[in-house]
């Protein structure tokens, strides 16, 4: 029934992505702090060693660009605004905006 999707829905876990990326996570991707303990808003990519791989969203929008695929064959400039409207959402960047 529809009410039991609902309830479902409202039980599972939550999903975690990447504060900076937005890289959907798990135990072997969450970033650790220096105490050994997870971090759950950051995948061991972006953050690491108590410091964030991409100290600017611009920095990473040129990561994305050079390796995320593109397999509509898009402009650059709209699969750049693509990201950049997504990373906009993250915390991370919401804090630096």
């Amino acid at each position: 029934s529809a009410a039991s999707d609902v309830y479902k829905r409202q039980r599972s876990p939550r999903t975690l992505v990447c504060q900076c990326c937005g890289m959907p996570l798990d135990d072997s991707t969450l970033s650790k702090g220096p105490d050994g303990a997870f971090n759950e808003d950051y995948c061991k990519w972006c953050y690491a060693d108590d410091q964030f791989a991409y100290p600017t969203k611009a920095s990473l929008l040129d990561y994305l660009m050079a390796h995320m695929p593109n397999p509509d064959n898009a402009p650059a400039a709209v699969c750049r605004a693509q990201f950049d409207t997504y990373l906009s959402q993250l915390k991370h960047w919401k804090e630096k905006e």
